[in-house]
């Protein structure tokens, strides 16, 4: 399986790089983030049937940029913030709104595209699309909301976070998580494209989150 998503996502990302060629007006946002520093924990017996997932003081960290993020204004090491840290999803595995929403931060700290250095995004997480239970140990959470930015770029936009977390060992035992971005303005690609960007950052989350699993302890509260 480890060597199936990384290549599943290398090919989903040509993917989505093509189809972002036929859309010169599209500004992407499209990035990975690991976790590093924090004691993951969650809610329930086992990650699989959690209900909520809590980042406890997690430093997330950009792990990896998509190949059409041209709009993000980030560097591999870049900081994010997300408030609050206990992320609340729910037993069910439908589409439901979230008991508080999710907020996620960041500045950028290159010059890209319609990005200026120091422009501050906050996107704003409402909506639990699915929760995806079928993995032994390992659990992912499709959420939605918006992004907006200071330089007026990014204005209630759509945005989409994939909350993805690994627990290889089983209950007590080190946790790994990533989360992952996609968001466009501008010409929206057809709904295909959309799937083909989720599953494709799905494994780039998960592959560049493993760096990031080390000597971590795991708690299931």
């Amino acid at each position: 399986m480890r060597k199936i998503v990384p290549a599943l996502a290398a090919a989903v990302i040509a993917t989505i790089g093509a189809s972002s060629a036929a859309h010169a007006a599209v500004n992407v946002i499209n990035f990975a983030v690991g976790d590093s520093g924090g004691i993951l924990s969650y809610t329930g017996p086992t990650l699989e049937s959690s209900t909520a997932f809590d980042l406890d003081g997690s430093i997330l960290e950009v792990a990896a940029l998509g190949a059409t993020d041209n709009s993000s204004g980030l560097s591999i090491g870049d900081t994010v913030a997300v408030s609050p840290t206990d992320i609340v999803f729910g037993a069910g595995s439908g589409k439901s709104v979230l008991p508080f929403s999710i907020t996620k931060e960041w500045t950028a700290s290159v010059a890209e595209g319609v990005t200026p250095v120091g422009d501050v995004f906050t996107e704003t997480l409402t909506n639990v699309l699915r929760v995806d239970r079928t993995a032994p140990n390992a659990i992912t959470v499709f959420l939605a909301g918006t992004v907006s930015d200071t330089a007026g770029n990014f204005t209630d936009v759509p945005a989409f976070l994939i909350l993805q977390a690994n627990q290889v060992g089983g209950p007590g035992t080190v946790i790994s998580s990533s989360f992952t971005n996609t968001t466009v303005l501008g010409t929206v690609p057809e709904p295909a494209t959309w799937v083909m960007m989720l599953l494709g950052f799905v494994g780039l989350g998960y592959a560049a989150v493993r760096r990031s699993a080390k000597d971590r302890p795991a708690l299931a509260i």
